[in-house]
């Protein structure tokens, strides 16, 4: 028994309940392995995380503050994160100030979905969105400038940095100088007010095929990051979050059979599902070839674009097929969800 609950907590993510409040800044409690965005500058710290009763034991809290001294002031936003945030300002040049998130966690895995329990308060959510953000990638990206307070470049060099790694939704706009392959990504940004614990559920949409070697989450309270904000930041909201999972699914999005999409197929379907022989436009049997492709969706960009993901296909590991006949017994298409919780099994019939 404890070699399975081992195995499946390796397809989560750390602390998921965020119970480890092991670390200090500025005489708070800090969680050990999510990092919140505390600002430690011109000699003094302010604590945006803190330790709050949860959903169940305890929880990860952040809020949105002004930070700042001798007149220099501005709101930053409140968020948790799996990578490390940083701040950057030249001397006391508040237009000089940009902020982001770096790197993240080792991971291979490729959930479908991120489930999360939170709830949101403050005097003006409905002004303001939060995140909640997942994505993966591989590789290494390199940055040199990102968006200031006054929207121009300042100079600073980053490794995987967040606006690096999603292009497709949050690009770095002054460019990248070396660029990491992005996997997956689930993203949702709302503005809505939570008094009572609230389960969000999140789809996370694949880009590439390929096999994540990092990812990272990020929980945000406000507008992220401060610079590339939609509207503006205000001080005083906040998120509570607990309970994060990573949902895996046996369920595929499309089906495709020799290169081409079966327009008829119903993913949620457990009965048999017919396709003419004369419509795969094949000449022998043999020749049938069936790929599933999953993680297929569109966010709206930080630009209100369309970014469009084509999901990813399934390796042999995650899907078996057992041939049938045609006008006989069903093709078996037997799909497993990557962490062995479920498996589906479709059933294709093959009519001359």
């Amino acid at each position: 028994m404890l070699l399975v609950a081992a195995a499946a907590n390796a397809f989560q993510l750390p602390d998921p309940h965020f119970e480890n409040w092991s670390l200090m800044f500025k005489d708070e409690p800090q969680l050990a392995d999510w990092h919140g965005s505390n600002v430690s500058q011109i000699g003094l710290k302010f604590v945006f995380m803190k330790q709050q009763p949860g959903r169940t034991g305890k929880c990860g809290y952040v809020r949105n503050l002004s930070v700042g001294a001798l007149g220099i002031t501005a709101v930053g936003p409140g968020y948790i994160t799996l990578g490390e945030p940083w701040q950057y300002l030249k001397g006391l040049t508040i237009s000089s100030a940009t902020a982001g998130t770096t790197g993240g966690i080792r991971w291979t895995h490729r959930p479908d979905t991120l489930a999360v329990w939170i709830k949101r308060t403050g005097q003006d959510t409905d002004k303001e969105d939060f995140h909640i953000l997942y994505y993966s990638w591989m590789g290494t990206s390199q940055g040199s400038q990102y968006k200031n307070k006054v929207g121009k470049p300042t100079a600073t060099e980053r490794v995987n940095e967040e606006s690096d790694i999603r292009l497709k939704t949050d690009g770095n706009e002054f460019g990248v100088d070396k660029k990491a392959q992005q996997v997956s990504e689930g993203w949702l940004r709302a503005r809505a007010k939570y008094d009572d614990w609230t389960l969000i559920k999140v789809p996370i949409f694949y880009c590439s095929n390929a096999q994540p070697e990092m990812c990272n989450v990020i929980f945000s309270s406000g507008n992220y990051p401060a610079f590339r904000a939609n509207d503006g930041l205000y001080d005083g909201n906040d998120i509570y979050v607990d309970d994060v999972e990573l949902i895996y699914s046996s369920k595929i999005d499309k089906l495709l059979i020799n290169g081409v999409e079966w327009k008829d197929f119903d993913p949620n379907s457990d009965k048999e599902q017919k396709v003419r022989l004369a419509d795969l436009k094949i000449e022998r049997l043999e020749d049938l070839k069936i790929e599933a492709l999953r993680g297929i969706g569109s966010l709206t960009n930080i630009k209100n674009q369309t970014a469009r993901f084509d999901g990813r296909k399934l390796g042999s590991e995650e899907m078996t097929i057992t041939p049938g006949q045609v006008n006989g017994k069903p093709w078996l298409i037997t799909v497993k969800a990557e962490d062995g919780s479920s498996t589906h099994t479709y059933k294709v019939k093959i009519e001359r």
